[in-house]
């Protein structure tokens, strides 16, 4: 996916926000926000996708933070969030009727959901709202008929937070007798979950977890390691999470499930989706 021109005031208000979120004072405000403008003018065309701007406007947050992993607390207060609602969510999936499809929409709105600013009680409203509205694209049952001859999943996971929530859909995955993998960062970018989340939230006591190699925005397959691109190819199903993922990975060669809450105008549009709504959509490999 290339970026749109509406993504660049999103990319540098992106790096504003995690300066203000970190609380490092106007002065290196001000030179974080010199630095991305000038990182941005150096373009003559902003053909690249939006995940790779946001890489580098990131570097530029870490160099001035001084630090490799900005967002570490942050991300651990949104684990700690995340797990505390996850028993309620837990006894809904028991007794409801189709556990697939709650677990899919469950590891969406996880996607969407900023743990790390909400407390308990928000979180718990802002999910059953949103289970409650209808999903703007939903490939259930593409997902469903490629299910019954699959052996194996890659669920490529996205943020801290939401890889608690994941849990649940590794497990109803599990049931069904599948191999998952689940695969997170290689290295610390924005609240993108590593390795050190998925310890964190117990996830690496369900299934098997690997990182992709890489401390990129997203997944730059040309970027990651050969274990990770040789469980990427080799899965029956892979299910990508986040719109970073869905930025980079939009033109794999090879057919993947797209699940991710659209959060702007340029994602819903490509997607076919629409903003602030669920998306579970399915690209074809290419050439099929």
């Amino acid at each position: 996916m290339r970026a749109y021109p509406e993504c660049v005031p999103c990319l540098i208000n992106q790096g504003l926000n995690a300066v203000k979120r970190l609380g490092l004072g106007k002065e290196k405000e001000r030179r974080i926000v010199t630095e991305i403008l000038k990182f941005m003018a150096s373009f003559e065309r902003i053909d690249k996708s939006p995940a790779y701007y946001a890489y580098y406007i990131q570097r530029i947050v870490m160099e001035v933070a001084g630090t490799e992993d900005p967002f570490r607390e942050q991300k651990r207060t949104a684990n700690r969030k995340a797990l505390e609602v996850l028993p309620e969510l837990e006894s809904m999936i028991s007794s409801h009727p189709d556990p697939l499809a709650f677990a899919l929409k469950i590891s969406a709105i996880g996607n969407y959901i900023d743990f790390a600013v909400r407390d308990e009680v928000n979180v718990e409203e802002d999910i059953r709202s949103m289970l409650g509205e209808e999903a703007a694209v939903w490939d259930y049952g593409v997902f469903k008929e490629k299910l019954k001859d699959a052996r194996s999943v890659l669920l490529i996971g996205d943020n801290a937070g939401e890889v608690a929530l994941d849990k649940l859909l590794v497990k109803v995955l599990l049931d069904r007798g599948l191999k998952v993998t689940y695969a997170v960062r290689g290295r610390p970018i924005l609240n993108d979950a590593t390795l050190e989340d998925a310890e964190e939230v117990s996830m690496t006591e369900l299934c098997e977890v690997i990182d992709n190699g890489s401390d990129k925005v997203g997944t730059w397959l040309e970027d990651c390691s050969e274990r990770f691109r040789e469980v990427f190819y080799c899965s029956d199903l892979v299910i990508s999470k986040g719109q970073a993922n869905f930025e980079t990975l939009s033109s794999a060669d090879r057919g993947l499930f797209f699940l991710l809450v659209a959060k702007c105008d340029p994602i819903a549009g490509e997607t076919g989706g629409s903003k602030g709504k669920v998306v579970f959509k399915y690209k074809e490999k290419p050439g099929t």
